[in-house]
């Protein structure tokens, strides 16, 4: 059988990787003149720019990716762990070091607000119920139908999803400076933290059990890294091939179209890219193109290099 990948980011290499470790002929088709979507890089005065993520939280995945086809990621590249994870300096002077040991992470709150301590060992406990629940069960969990989605409401409420990840840090927080340290996670998928669900608070715990890993090359040299292993089990990934519908037989999805004309037809097609954008490239949108395409888009956060 074969497959066809639109989108040439993480998430479409990944899911390359794992179709053609079940035995299905792989292309992928990316619009751009790289592989990498938004972990791709710019080069500039000869340098060279991440010009998306730039660190990994949970690189047990990659070590899972390489596995899969029997190779050893630690010889395709190599990560070192960042400490600390993230330094938060504040408006009025003096910073924080976001590490995940959590010793030194208890003597800061001691200096910067003693009466918070007992809040961060309860916020951290709270935070690693919504991990085991939001990312152990339900992170490779689909929720393609309605029933499944409601069968988690329950747990949802009772780890107190409806606060925001703002609010659920204030719940255990004095110090207004640590209720932004502990709750600015969000900003890292383009979340405000002020309206986003506090089921983003196992983001904390994720980073305490795994840590901040940084490719030495940077992020580029994952997603090189990444083509390479594809080019070794005869996936072709093609560039500047934008695609500009996905075709559909009897209702069925039975390949992609390109901007050339060319018509690449497949048993299986995985989309790598916005909903509002796939929706858009579809024969037949159903209900969710329509109000993806009443939405408005914006950026979710700006890095400044």
């Amino acid at each position: 059988e074969s497959a066809v990948v639109i989108g040439a980011g993480f998430g479409g290499l990944a899911a390359a990787v794992r179709l053609r470790a079940l035995g299905y002929r792989v292309t992928v088709v990316d619009a751009l003149d790289q592989p990498g979507g938004r972990a791709r890089a710019f080069r500039r005065d000869g340098y060279v720019f991440d010009a998306g993520p730039t660190v990994i939280t949970a690189p047990y995945l990659l070590d899972e990716l390489f596995s899969l086809v029997g190779r050893d990621r630690r010889e395709a590249f190599e990560l070192t762990e960042v400490d600390p994870f993230y330094r938060v300096r504040f408006p009025h002077g003096g910073h924080f070091d976001y590490v995940g040991d959590e010793e030194r992470l208890l003597a800061q709150i001691e200096r910067l607000s003693p009466r918070d301590v007992d809040g961060y060992r309860r916020f951290a406990a709270h935070a690693e119920r919504i991990f085991d629940v939001g990312y152990t069960q339900l992170a490779s969990a689909p929720f393609d139908r309605l029933n499944e989605m409601l069968r988690v409401v329950p747990s949802m409420i009772r780890l107190e999803s409806f606060r925001s990840v703002y609010g659920l840090a204030a719940k255990y927080f004095q110090s207004e400076e640590l209720r932004q340290v502990f709750s600015f996670q969000p900003l890292l998928v383009g979340g405000n933290p002020f309206t986003t669900t506090s089921i983003y608070a196992l983001i904390h715990w994720l980073e305490r059990k795994w840590g901040v890993w940084f490719a030495r090359g940077g992020t580029t040299a994952i997603v090189a890294a990444l083509v390479k292993l594809l080019q070794e089990l005869d996936v072709e990934v093609r560039t500047h091939s934008r695609v500009t519908r996905i075709l559909q037989t009897n209702g069925k999805v039975s390949g992609v179209e390109l901007e050339s004309g060319a018509r690449l037809h497949a048993d299986l097609v995985v989309a790598d890219g916005d909903p509002a954008m796939i929706h858009r490239l579809l024969d037949a949108p159903g209900r969710e193109a329509k109000k993806s395409a009443r939405m408005s888009a914006s950026m979710s956060l700006f890095v400044a290099y």
